[in-house]
C-alpha cells in the first residue's frame, strides 16, 4: 500500500507550525493571566463602574502576596464583577485556592450610595456584619480625611469565618475602595506590619 511521506522540509515546516501554535497558545494564556493580575492586584486597579478612579498600592511590600502573583497560579485569584457597583477581587495568600484559603486579600470597589457613602459608613457596616457573626473588637489604627484603617479581632466565630482582619477604606465622592486582609487562624506580627505598610500606600488616582 502506498504511504505518503513528508519530505525533510515538510517535517521541518510541520514542527515549526506546531511550535508556533504552542507558542501562540502559551502567549494567550500568559496575556490572559497578565490582564487578570492587572485587575486583581490593584497596582493600577480600575474597578469603578465609570472607570473614573483607580486604587493603587505597592504589593511588593508583602512578600507573600508578591509570591502568589509571581507564581502565575490563576486558581489563587477570584474576580467577581457580576455587580458593577460592587466589584470584588480575592487573592488567596495561604491555602489551596481562592475557594479554599486560610489567609486572603480582598479588594472591593463600590459606588457610594444608600447608607454607605463614606469610609466611616463602610466601617460601620463592617462592624455590624462582624458583630452579627461573633463577638468582635474593632480598633481604629489610622484615620485621614478620606480613609481609615481598622483591625478586627473576633472570638467564638462559626467555622470558616476569619477571626482576624485588617481593613483599609479609601474613598471620595465617586468611589469607595476596601483592602481587607482576612485570616482564619493567625497573623504573625511581621506579616501584620507588612500588610499595614502596604495598606498605607493605597490611594486613589
Amino acid at each position: 500500500m502506498f504511504k505518503p511521506e513528508l519530505s525533510h522540509g515538510c517535517h521541518i515546516k510541520s514542527r515549526e507550525s506546531t511550535r508556533r501554535a504552542a507558542y501562540a497558545a502559551t502567549m494567550r494564556l500568559f496575556l490572559n493571566y497578565a490582564r487578570r493580575v492587572a485587575l486583581f492586584v490593584g497596582l493600577a486597579l480600575i474597578a469603578t463602574p465609570a472607570l473614573a478612579d483607580k486604587l493603587t498600592f505597592d504589593h511588593r511590600m508583602v512578600p507573600a502576596l508578591k509570591a502568589v502573583l509571581d507564581s502565575g497560579d490563576a486558581a489563587m485569584v477570584d474576580f467577581n464583577a457580576s455587580n458593577p457597583k460592587n466589584v470584588v477581587d480575592l487573592i488567596a495568600i495561604r491555602g489551596r485556592s481562592a475557594k479554599d484559603w486560610t489567609e486572603a486579600l480582598v479588594i472591593i470597589a463600590r459606588t457610594p450610595q444608600g447608607k454607605v457613602r463614606s469610609a466611616a459608613d463602610w466601617a460601620g457596616e463592617l462592624q455590624r456584619e462582624a458583630q452579627a457573626k461573633c463577638a468582635s473588637i474593632f480598633t481604629e489604627l489610622a484615620r485621614e480625611e478620606n480613609s481609615a484603617t481598622y483591625e478586627r479581632r473576633s472570638t467564638g466565630c462559626p467555622p470558616g469565618y476569619p477571626q482576624i482582619a485588617l481593613y483599609r477604606i479609601v474613598g471620595n465622592k465617586r468611589s469607595l475602595f476596601l483592602l481587607a486582609v482576612l485570616a482564619k487562624t493567625s497573623l504573625d506580627e511581621t506579616e501584620r506590619g507588612q500588610w499595614l505598610a502596604m495598606m498605607s500606600s493605597a490611594h486613589i488616582e
